[in-house]
């Protein structure tokens, strides 16, 4: 019943990020967190949002931005090495916590430090930073979302290129914490093809959606839906770290 539920949560997260390209991974990354232990979480999160952001990048492949991606896998890369060098696994307290301050960090950066994608040092940043915040705390959208709030970039041109670099952290992500988990023993082989096609499923319901939106509609949803999930994550965060002392 618990990989029912997991698989279902995957269909309906990915939808989200089908629509507003964010709040959906951090919706999921809480869910797995709550019935997995950590290392289990983060790959199945890595599978199932690998194949989320992977037919989102299909299905808007055409609008893909390829200048943003060279430094933002190099970045990737080098985030990867530091964690192989410290071994480190965050606990559930942790994940939450950082999962809803995300949010409300974007909203306190000054908005004179114009932080643009599309400039390569800027993207370079963007990869460092986000990737960082992937293998910490699995999910990393509000944090990614800082680097294209001033970017020219249109509705579809932002769900792909975000696509695009989300899947290499995803990835990255699943290859590291592969290292931590028994996989049968913690994850029954069916979970994976279950919550791959309810990923897939999920981006295509909601690219029905995303073409009746206009761009500032795209935008001030997803605001207000990160910032939802933010509050209820932090609470949950403090609650975890409270409980382990």
């Amino acid at each position: 019943m618990i990989y029912v539920l997991l698989t279902l949560a995957t269909l309906v997260t990915s939808l989200i990020s089908g629509v507003l390209s964010m709040a959906g991974g951090m919706i999921l990354m809480g869910v797995f967190s709550f019935f997995l232990p950590v290392p289990a979480a983060m790959v199945l999160h890595g599978v199932a949002q690998s194949f989320s952001n992977g037919s989102r990048i299909w299905l808007h492949r055409q609008h893909i931005r390829v200048g943003v991606l060279v430094p933002y896998a190099i970045a990737t890369a080098v985030v990867l090495a530091v964690f192989m060098l410290v071994s480190f696994v965050p606990d559930k307290g942790l994940i939450f916590l950082l999962i809803g301050t995300f949010p409300f960090a974007a909203l306190a950066l000054p908005r004179s430090l114009h932080l643009d994608v599309e400039k390569k040092p800027v993207a370079f940043v963007c990869g460092l930073v986000v990737t960082t915040a992937q293998m910490l705390a699995g999910a990393s959208g509000p944090a990614l979302d800082i680097f294209y709030v001033n970017s020219r970039l249109t509705r579809h041109e932002v769900l792909a290129t975000k696509a695009v670099t989300q899947t290499m952290g995803h990835i990255i992500k699943l290859v590291y914490y592969a290292f931590y988990i028994k996989l049968a023993a913690e994850l029954p082989l069916h979970v994976f093809p279950a919550v791959i096609v309810a990923a897939i499923a999920g981006n295509w319901l909601g690219k029905l959606i995303v073409e009746r939106l206009h761009d500032d509609q795209f935008r001030k949803i997803g605001r207000y839906a990160i910032m939802a999930i933010g509050v209820t994550y932090v609470g949950k965060g403090v609650l975890e770290l409270a409980a382990s002392f």
